[in-house]
């Protein structure tokens, strides 16, 4: 695996080299990254701390998730369970893993980031697919980022842990090969921004895989969404969310449908 490179806030000329050791979470990798102009950045029990402080104008779902008891539960009480419940469909675990690599489809040498990874188990799913490809969890929550080590070292699975915004990725324009985000989109407080991050990572012709949540047509699940609206979370009708990824730089190769569960994987339009 390849050394990462992470630009530095607010200078694109001011870089830290991230050692690939820091990736094989077999091993607990600490140390201080220099970078030129610009404060060491700390390297803790593999996780790269590159956001210091809680990013401004979050949701009350996202704070959600800085709780460690929801790091906790996260995967195994509600995530492999949440695209049965919400679709109304039997969806595993395994069909889930199974279909973002089949669209994704790693290829070795690539860089693939898992963006709003929460205990990164794209990230984790395309590591077992293809081990040669390089990927890099995001999450700005420091203990989904624990957790997400926990299960990734449990499964010898290696990748980049890296604490940062969604909306202010420290990473350079066209350099990586895909972007995968398995159910964050909904509750990302500035949606528009964090595509069009997407698009400013991705290379020429790179692709980007996303599972969300479209605006419910029965009564119980409108009823449902309206409370879950309170807490921040977005959702959207199929034109409307055509228009939204449209609008910030995508064209769909690939779609398909769970009840309210959607499945997209789409290019970067040039």
């Amino acid at each position: 695996m390849d050394n990462l490179i992470l630009k530095a806030t607010g200078d694109e000329r001011n870089s830290y080299r991230i050692p690939a050791e820091a990736a094989d979470l077999s091993k607990p990798f600490n140390a201080e990254v220099a970078g030129k102009g610009s404060e060491p950045l700390l390297i803790k029990d593999n996780i790269i701390r590159f956001q210091k402080k809680t990013p401004s104008g979050i949701s009350m779902a996202q704070r959600s998730n800085l709780l460690p008891p929801t790091a906790k539960m996260y995967e195994n009480v509600w995530r492999k369970r949440s695209i049965g419940i919400l679709s109304g469909e039997y969806f595993s675990f395994e069909d889930e893993a199974a279909l973002l690599c089949d669209w994704a489809d790693p290829q070795p040498g690539e860089t693939i980031v898992d963006l709003g990874c929460s205990t990164a188990f794209y990230a984790r799913s395309l590591f077992r697919r293809q081990p040669d490809a390089t990927q890099i969890a995001v999450d700005f929550s420091l203990p989904m980022l624990e957790e997400a080590r926990s299960f990734a070292e449990s499964e010898k699975a290696n990748m980049y842990l890296l604490q940062a915004d969604a909306s202010a990725l420290p990473l350079y324009g066209e350099s990586v090969d895909a972007v995968v985000c398995g159910g964050s989109l909904n509750e990302f407080s500035k949606t528009e921004k964090v595509l069009w991050e997407t698009k400013r990572i991705l290379k020429p012709g790179g692709r980007a895989f996303f599972m969300y949540l479209l605006k419910a047509e029965t009564l119980a699940g409108k009823l449902l969404q309206a409370g879950s609206a309170g807490g921040g979370i977005s959702f959207w009708t199929e034109k409307e969310s055509e228009k939204l990824f449209a609008d910030n730089g995508f064209e769909t190769e690939k779609s398909e449908r769970k009840g309210v569960v959607c499945f997209q994987l789409f290019r970067r339009i040039e």
